[in-house]
Formats: C-alpha cells, structure tokens, sequence
C-alpha cells in the first residue's frame, strides 16, 4: 500500500477548493494543494504516486491553455497509472480541449466528471456529491483494463479495420474490425495512421475507447516480408 495524499487539487485560488478539502478530511481521505497562480506554480519534482484523484481548476491565467492543466496532471500522476480526474473549473466547456491534450501525452483519466464551480452557491454542502463521486470511482476501480497498439490498415464505409499488436513481448498481431463510431476521436482517419486501444472489461459489459496515437510505432508494425524478393521461386508458382 502507497503512503499518501489520495486526492490533489490544482487551482489558483485556494479558499475555492476549501469546502471539498473539508469534506474528504471528514472521510479520512489525505489531500494534497497545487497553487496554479504562474507566478507561484512549482510543480511536482516527482509523480505523486498515492494520488488517486485530481480536482483541476484550468484558467491560471487571461487566456485558456489546455497544455497548462494537462502539465499538472503529467507531473502529478505516474505514467501509465489509473487516475480519476474531476474539472473544477468555471469553464468546463473546455472539457474536449484538454483531454484531447491528455490523450496526446499519453496519461488519459480512467474517469471524468465535470463540475462547474458557477452551479454551487457558497453554502453548498458538498457531502452528498463527493460521496456518489466516491462510489462511482469504487465501481469503476472493478474495471479490468488492458492498452494495445494498431495501425490502421484498410478504412470502410461503416468500419475500420486495425492491425492490432496484441502482445508486445513476442509480437503477436491480429486484424480486427472497429465500427466507424468508435474513432470519432481519431482526426487523420486513414491507412497507416497509428491508435491506442483502450479496452475495459467488467462483468456484464465491454468498453472501448480509440485514440489517435501520436507515438511513432514504425519499429514495433514494420514487420519483414520474409517472401519478398521470392516472387519468382518455383514454390510459388502455380503448375
């Protein structure tokens, strides 16, 4: 078990995260603040790696810049760990903004929920909606998930079809077809193009999520034509 804050809050102005603070230190949940302001901000010299949940506020500044929070979410969460991520902000309409960033840098939340600071009146008590954020994050925590890596290899009308690595240690691979739907989040939608394959599982349900990889994965799909060059051996030629 990791020694710890469980939860972090990122923003500006700290008397805002108070009523939540106060709220998880009554459910014997560790927190840890980041002060957001720009002329204060020292991020983290290492991943936290206790946290669990990040509460991120995402204007420090005039003008919004999704590479900002996201470079506090990279900073505080280990890579390649499950987190759960709330957008404590008065501009959740940016939500698509940053995970969109998130997914490029490769620490996409396992969750997300979006809350608008502007919805709460300042006597708000907070018990009630961290405690369902608690439950949906104990749920969610019964999810078994696995990433693979694919490169597109043929686009359809109403699919795609993936050459799908689906082991990494002796490279294993298999084609598989994906309904057009799920690569709404891929933008350079053709051959070649490189994805990551969130895959989750619980009992009952399966879940997929694409993402644009931006990685290059030449090395790992650029497997040798062992016949090339054979073309005109008798063993392929038809009698």
């Amino acid at each position: 078990m990791i020694i710890g804050p469980q939860v972090a809050f990122v923003d500006d102005i700290e008397n805002q995260i108070t009523p939540l603070k106060n709220i998880l230190q009554d459910l014997n949940t560790g927190t840890i603040f980041f002060d957001a302001r720009p002329e204060l901000a020292a991020f983290p010299v290492k991943p936290v790696e206790s946290v669990k949940l990040i509460f991120l506020d995402l204007y420090y500044k005039a003008d919004f810049d999704a590479e900002i929070p996201a470079q506090w979410v990279s900073t505080i969460i280990p890579k390649n760990a499950r987190y759960y991520l709330v957008i404590w902000s008065k501009d959740t309409h940016h939500r698509d903004d940053l995970l969109s960033v998130l997914n490029q840098i490769d620490v996409p939340p396992t969750y997300v929920e979006a809350w608008q600071k502007t919805d709460f009146p300042p006597d708000f008590n907070f018990k009630g909606k961290v405690t369902d954020l608690i439950k949906k994050i104990s749920d969610e925590e019964t999810i078994n998930g696995e990433v693979i890596y694919g490169e597109i290899v043929d686009v359809e009308d109403d699919g795609v079809l993936i050459n799908c690595c689906i082991n990494t240690e002796k490279p294993t691979y298999q084609v598989r077809r994906f309904d057009m739907d799920l690569l709404a989040k891929v933008t350079k939608l053709e051959i070649g193009t490189y994805v990551r394959i969130h895959l989750y599982t619980k009992p009952g349900s399966r879940l997929v999520d694409i993402f644009e990889e931006t990685k290059d994965l030449k090395t790992l799909f650029d497997t040798p034509d062992f016949f090339r060059g054979l073309e005109g051996n008798a063993f392929f030629i038809e009698k």
